[in-house]
C-alpha cells in the first residue's frame, strides 16, 4: 500500500490507517517533512496527549515503529 511513496507521505499513510481504524480523527500539531510530528487523536470529543512521530520513517525504522505503537496504545485508550 505505501510502497513507492516517498518517506514524508509513507509516515503520514501509516498514521492515517492507524487513526482511521480506530474510528478517531487526527488533529496534527505540527508536522515537518525533516524532523518529528506532532499529533492528537480525538475520538468522541476526547483529545489524547501529543504523540511524536518522526516525519523520515527510513531515518530511524525502529524509532518510527516505537511511535507507531504509542500511536496505536494511544488510539486503544481513547476506545474505552
Amino acid at each position: 500500500m505505501t510502497e513507492g511513496l516517498p518517506p514524508h507521505m509513507r509516515q503520514l499513510t501509516e498514521v492515517a490507517a492507524i487513526v482511521a481504524a480506530a474510528g478517531a480523527t487526527a488533529d496534527w500539531l505540527y508536522h515537518l517533512k525533516s524532523d518529528m510530528c506532532a499529533l492528537r487523536v480525538i475520538k468522541d470529543g476526547i483529545m489524547s496527549v501529543p504523540v511524536m512521530i518522526p516525519a523520515d520513517p527510513d531515518r530511524d525504522p525502529e524509532l518510527f515503529r516505537e511511535a507507531l505503537k504509542s500511536l496505536k496504545v494511544v488510539t486503544e485508550r481513547l476506545g474505552r
